[in-house]
């Protein structure tokens, strides 16, 4: 009888015990579901959006005060380095003076990710299409893109880049050979 009750006594402190560890198991499964967002995103997003209201005025002064002192910005370009700030305005100028009527329609803006430690970092990712006419040839175009940047504590772009055929759109629109 002494081992029956020895017996019973195991069977529910393990069970008491498995309760527990399920317990443990579903608040760390809640916990690790959520959606953990930057705190800055929700700014960096609204500058992200203004930048590209901004870019398609091709008012250049304006686009410049985006970007801070030091800047690192991939290019598209096939083979395209990255870029520090004088450089990556001059890659946006010869954007804005190769094209006209240039428009941005946003698929959608994403929270980005530190490279690193892949928790979220306040930086944004956007797809969209670019589309415009070139101004030499007259050619118009529609390409979609992807672009990231993410932002200093001022709200300064301080790394970008650009992903989608820059290359291929440039010939497609170029002026026909004579």
């Amino acid at each position: 009888m002494e081992r029956f009750f020895y017996i019973q006594f195991i069977n529910q402190f393990k069970l008491i015990i498995m309760k527990k560890l399920l317990l443990i198991t579903l608040i760390g499964l809640m916990f690790s579901c959520s959606n953990v967002q930057n705190s800055e995103y929700d700014g960096n997003l609204e500058i992200a959006k203004e930048w590209f209201e901004v870019f398609v005025t091709e008012d250049f002064d304006a686009l410049t005060d985006f970007y801070a002192d030091e800047v690192e910005f991939q290019s598209a370009f096939y083979g395209g380095p990255i870029m520090n700030r004088d450089e990556t305005l001059d890659y946006l100028k010869g954007w804005q003076d190769a094209m006209e009527d240039i428009t941005w329609e946003a698929e959608n803006y994403l929270p980005g990710a530190d490279p690193e430690t892949g928790m979220p970092n306040g930086s944004v990712r956007m797809y969209g299409y670019w589309s415009g006419t070139n101004t030499a040839s007259g050619k118009s175009f529609r390409a979609l893109w992807y672009h990231y940047l993410t932002f200093d504590e001022n709200g300064k772009i301080i790394n970008g880049g650009d992903f989608g055929d820059a290359t291929g759109l440039v010939m497609a629109v170029a002026p026909d050979q004579e």
